[in-house]
């Protein structure tokens, strides 16, 4: 074999194993740390998370890289344990219900919940500089109740964390670390832009 097509080859392998030492299946999940110095608020109105939507590159099961200016790679030996909508919408639900602002139960007192889309537009390890890796998350949040002629919320956040290892593992973790962030920041947003509930009238005697 001629000593390019060897090199070819050895770039191509190289390429095509960016997140992992051996060919080992690796599984992941998305549950992002929640650390509460204070107890939350819950002075918010309540809202509901109607729908997850995510880009069609980024929707399937397993990890995508950016590894160039216009070419994706997905890694077939590192997958996350559930679609990417759901491991969100888990994670959303969770963490804003810890905040007060998803509920279980409706409080009859109160006006009804308020619908949240959210729009994950990005969920990538950013592998275009192979000195700097990186782990990417677009997601967009909006609160629109139904009938209404513009949202009462809508909001972009974007975060992209320098990587000391380009592995999987090190993509995950700081996709983690990034959406505990995004959440922590939504939910201040969400308690200075929703309108606040009525508080229930006198009792009738």
């Amino acid at each position: 074999m001629r000593p390019g097509a060897v090199t070819a080859l050895v770039a191509a392998g190289a390429l095509s194993c960016l997140s992992r030492p051996a060919l080992v299946p690796q599984l992941f999940t998305l549950d992002p740390p929640m650390e509460r110095a204070t107890s939350p608020s819950g002075r918010g109105r309540a809202v509901v998370v109607r729908r997850v939507i995510v880009a069609a590159p980024f929707e399937g099961r397993e990890l995508v890289y950016r590894t160039g200016a216009h070419r994706l790679e997905r890694d077939p030996y590192a997958t996350l344990v559930a679609a990417p909508a759901a491991l969100l919408a888990d994670a959303v639900r969770e963490h804003l219900g810890q905040a007060g602002f998803v509920r279980e139960v409706a409080d009859p007192s109160e006006a009804p919940p308020l619908p949240m889309d959210v729009d994950l537009r990005e969920l990538s390890g950013d592998f275009i500089h192979p000195e700097q890796p990186a782990a990417v998350i677009i997601v967009a949040f909006e609160v629109s109740p139904a009938g209404a002629v513009s949202p009462i919320f809508r909001k972009v956040y974007a975060r992209r964390s320098v990587l000391s290892h380009r592995t999987a593992d090190a993509v995950v973790t700081a996709w983690n670390a990034e959406l505990a962030d995004v959440l922590d920041e939504l939910e201040r947003d969400l308690d200075a832009a929703l309108p606040r509930s009525a508080p229930p009238g006198p009792s009738a005697r």
